[in-house]
């Protein structure tokens, strides 16, 4: 490697880690009087921090054409179309219409779409990013690889949010996120490996953060898991799922003609 890019890395981490300590690991007041506010604010802080270290980890590491922006961007979106529709349907449409979710802190929302977004940003480039090419060039003479990949990236996915429960959160809404996060990091990383186009991925990931983190983030109260949610969820779910092992068939056949 060059000597200016261990230099830059070497600066790049040292931003990172101040921005998580500082805004993460022990959270400071940039927002007086409003905790709600304060706690979006050092979210998106922290994760931006991190996020340039490993955008310049995976341009100097895996090449550009995994970070820099791709012409054909909104033409590989009609593929993603069914991905894009589980994400949209993760917002509790029917129970803010009918009050089941009422929305709080209107005022927020600007930085909640920050928040939720760096949130997205952070995990793509770390798991859709850097764990993918670690994966494929460990599993580079593997039978099966996208398949590998594919399972072996999307459990260290959901094993990921184990660390919820440091964060207080109860062991079975853990247990169950860790299910449906290994069905979404099995989408992103299928679009991933279809499209090596990571801005994809952290666009689907954030569209559904936005309506997941909803409730959770403080600018919102309510049960936004009602009937209509379901149905909802079952259908885009079941539809993105045919696409998906479709598109990671095909793309075991093509592994395997090589």
């Amino acid at each position: 490697m060059k000597k200016s890019n261990i230099i830059i890395s070497v600066l790049l981490f040292i931003l990172g880690a101040l921005c998580f300590i500082f805004f993460e690991a022990w959270p400071i007041t940039v927002i007086q009087n409003d905790v709600t506010a304060n706690k979006l604010l050092c979210g998106f802080i922290s994760r931006i921090g991190l996020s340039i270290l490993f955008v310049w980890l995976i341009y100097i590491f895996c090449g550009g054409k995994y970070v820099i922006f791709d012409k054909r961007f909104f033409v590989t979106m009609i593929w993603s179309l069914p991905c894009f529709m589980v994400a949209f349907v993760n917002f509790p449409y029917s129970a803010v219409i009918s009050g089941g979710v009422t929305i709080t802190r209107p005022d927020l929302i600007w930085l909640y779409i920050l928040y939720v977004f760096a949130i997205a940003l952070l995990e793509e480039l770390i798991f859709r990013g850097v764990l993918l090419y670690l994966t494929e060039d460990l599993l580079r003479n593997a039978k099966h690889k996208p398949l590998l990949t594919v399972v072996i990236c999307s459990l260290i996915f959901s094993l990921f949010h184990l660390t919820n429960l440091f964060a207080g959160a109860g062991i079975g809404a853990t247990l169950l996120q860790c299910v449906y996060t290994f069905l979404i990091g099995a989408m992103l990383t299928v679009t991933m490996l279809k499209l090596n186009n990571v801005w994809l991925c952290v666009l689907i990931h954030g569209v559904f953060n936005f309506g997941g983190l909803l409730t959770i983030s403080g600018i919102a109260i309510g049960n936004p898991w009602d009937t209509v949610f379901w149905i909802l969820t079952i259908v885009s779910g079941v539809l993105a799922a045919g696409h998906i092992i479709f598109s990671l068939i095909k793309l075991e056949k093509a592994y395997v003609s090589e």
